[in-house]
């Protein structure tokens, strides 16, 4: 069963699934999963069979009530073909910028980068990810390795956009910085972020750093006790 039919299987299971007859198990038959363009055959739904997702129920299928819970609470997505898990709270820092401005090497070698490892953190950019296979995926890599997205969005870039979406999307801390007096697109005018002027990149400096020691600090958070636990 290929990555799209079992994301699919899932969810069509968890919103489509019915009860029948006096049982509390909530359904879809072969038929109806095979209608809905999830192949039925034995060596594919035996993989998500196998790890206990899904639950024969005759001629019909189930989701098991751990799989349940997890969709209930969690919104699942269906990842890149390749197996890549996501890291939550690890001290690694996925820098979003455009690198072509004329202030980029600048901004992004005297504040960025001493700031995040001033506060502990790895750092990575966008334009130096080891390409393996297509750009989304690459994207995709490094974003789910992150603990913290740090984006700069001074100037209208379509490829930062596309980041900032894609680690929007999977939860992940985003800390925007742009420059003062700068202008932003509606849909990032109202988030909270980050101002600093280019005459004084030591300033935005400490403010960065401060601002991702406070983050992986906190309780909930605990960055470096999850690279304790990463590198055990």
């Amino acid at each position: 069963m290929s990555r799209h039919q079992e994301w699919k299987m899932l969810h069509l299971l968890y919103r489509y699934g019915r009860r029948t007859g006096s049982g509390s198990a909530r359904v879809l038959t072969e038929q109806e999963l095979t209608d809905a363009g999830v192949h039925c055959d034995p060596d594919s739904r035996q993989v998500l069979e196998d790890a206990g997702v899904v639950r024969r129920v005759g001629n019909a299928y189930e989701l098991s009530e751990p799989a349940r819970k997890i969709v209930a609470t969690f919104t699942v997505a269906k990842g890149p073909e390749q197996n890549v898990d996501i890291r939550v709270d690890y001290p690694e820092v996925f820098v979003v910028m455009p690198f072509g401005q004329p202030w980029s090497a600048a901004v992004h070698e005297q504040m960025f980068v001493p700031a995040i490892e001033g506060a502990g953190f790895a750092v990575e950019r966008g334009d130096s990810i080891v390409r393996v296979g297509d750009l989304g995926t690459n994207v995709w890599r490094s974003i789910t390795q992150a603990g913290v997205i740090v984006a700069e969005v001074t100037a209208p870039n379509p490829n930062v956009y596309y980041e900032l979406g894609l680690a929007d999307a999977l939860g992940k801390p985003i800390f925007l910085f742009k420059q003062a007096d700068a202008v932003l697109p509606a849909d990032i005018s109202g988030v909270h972020y980050y101002e600093y002027r280019l005459s004084d990149l030591a300033a935005g400096r400490q403010q960065l750093t401060e601002a991702l020691r406070d983050w992986a600090a906190q309780k909930d958070h605990r960055f470096f006790g999850v690279k304790a636990l990463a590198d055990r």
